[in-house]
């Protein structure tokens, strides 16, 4: 990319109350960060961790709205007055087998520290620009069920993003760096097959099995795995496939996560396994059903947003980790350590999928990742989630909210910053159209959380 473009909030005295105004928060923000991983709460259910920061939010001056927009665990925050209007992300769901024992739910991507990031931010932001007599919204939105793509997807839906002149959001990582590249578009689909019962020992013949369907199905995805590009990802579970082995199941579902580099590349690998699909029906004599629990689209980059996160990366720097953070770390995974480094903007999409994305096609967004946990940490793994509840994790916090912070106030200050965010946004627009198969106010009854 080109030459990090620079900021006015590298003058000393802005730098140093941005980081003044994120410590003040600090100790709330990390109480906030361990009361949330302490209640790992599955997608579509955070109303507990949802109203650990809504309280934060409420005790710092911002205007808390929930449930919104037909998600009960989804809120708005707002404080400030006037344009322009931006938006900092909150995530708060946790992952299943992730949590210190077998079969408990755990934060093993860190999104207690994301969402308790975002909330420390946007009060930082907030106080400066009161401090200062400025004008600019700051927005704090909480969205639920990202593990499952589904809060800012159907928030997405409802035009929840119209209006906001730039979003920022955050993730903790391994590696500190701004990325402008995203990640995989991905759909969630369900695919239901129906048969007829009979006794699966004196009559099978008079049964039409749902689960034979289910697996010849899996069978023949697996077969095209050949025939689709490198970059293609087809994730697969079995969530219903009968309830007794003497009886001939009229009943099954898988669900499938099907990821590409664009809407078009998802849409034609949904084509060809939807045939995969029909042909397992007709094989078995059953009948076959496709459920969309939700669409993921790529991400639409925006340079100037993202050169000015990764300016002020350079401005705070990486977290400075201690031999302290380092020995409660290795107490979770020895030989483990923390990059302290900070790295190239990400160029290259992930090949994992987050919802964000779909906020990229309504306004201009960036996101930088923030060192959180040692390299070689488990990602999805209750290694992880242990990991985001040490010191090292708090420090990979402070630093992702006085940046994003710095971010905010930005975008606030320079007109010039932000018309060329908008223009580059619309460049990258032309020709495009936001246009998903999904049901306009919540998700579809039985959309899966887990």
């Amino acid at each position: 990319m080109a030459k990090t473009q620079q900021v006015h909030l590298m003058s000393r005295a802005l730098k140093n109350r941005i980081v003044s105004l994120v410590r003040e928060i600090t100790p709330a923000g990390i109480e906030a960060a361990q009361a949330i991983a302490g209640l790992a709460e599955p997608p579509l259910c955070e109303v507990k961790s949802s109203a650990v920061l809504e309280r934060l939010l409420a005790g710092n001056g911002f205007a808390v709205s929930r449930p919104w927009k037909n998600l009960p665990t989804a809120f708005l925050a707002t404080a400030g007055r006037g344009k322009p209007v931006v938006a900092l992300l909150a995530e708060y769901d946790a992952l299943p087998d992730c949590g210190d024992q077998p079969g408990q739910w755990g934060h093993g991507c860190g999104h207690n520290l994301l969402g308790s990031g975002a909330v420390m931010a946007g009060i930082a932001a907030a106080k400066l620009l009161k401090e200062q007599r400025k004008s600019g919204t700051i927005l704090v939105i909480g969205t639920p069920a990202e593990e499952t793509l589904g809060g800012k997807v159907y928030l997405a839906a409802q035009d929840a993003f119209r209006g906001i002149d730039a979003v920022l959001a955050w993730h903790p990582n391994v590696e500190t760096k701004a990325d402008i590249a995203g990640g995989a578009a991905m759909d969630s689909l369900l695919f239901q097959f129906r048969g007829q019962t009979a006794h699966a020992a004196a009559v099978p013949h008079e049964g039409r099995s749902a689960l034979d369907a289910a697996m010849l199905m899996d069978v023949a995805v697996n077969y095209l795995r050949e025939h689709i590009p490198d970059n293609c990802r087809m994730h697969c579970v079995i969530t219903r496939g009968g309830k007794a082995p003497n009886v001939v199941p009229d009943f099954a579902e898988l669900w499938y996560y099907l990821r590409g580099r664009d809407r078009q590349q998802v849409d034609d690998l949904r084509r060809r396994v939807c045939n995969c699909a029909k042909g397992a029906a007709l094989a078995t004599e059953t009948a076959w059903k496709m459920v969309v629990n939700t669409c993921n689209t790529e991400r639409i980059g925006n340079r100037p947003l993202t050169e000015m996160l990764d300016s002020l990366l350079h401005v705070y720097g990486p977290p400075a980790f201690s031999t302290d953070d380092a020995r409660q770390a290795g107490k979770v995974a020895p030989k483990l350590a923390y990059s302290p480094t900070l790295d190239p903007i990400m160029t290259t999409p992930s090949r994992a999928s987050s919802d964000e994305d779909n906020v990229s096609w309504f306004a201009p967004l960036s996101k930088l990742n923030v060192a959180c946990v040692p390299k070689g940490t488990h990602l999805h793994h209750r290694q992880w989630a242990q990991m985001a509840r040490t010191s090292g994790a708090h420090k990979g916090l402070v630093r992702a909210a006085e940046v994003l912070a710095a971010g905010a106030v930005e975008l606030c200050l320079n007109a010039k910053l932000l018309g060329d965010a908008k223009a580059d946004y619309q460049q990258n627009m032309k020709g495009k159209k936001y246009d998903l198969p999904l049901p306009k106010k919540a998700p579809p009854a039985g959309f899966k959380t887990a």
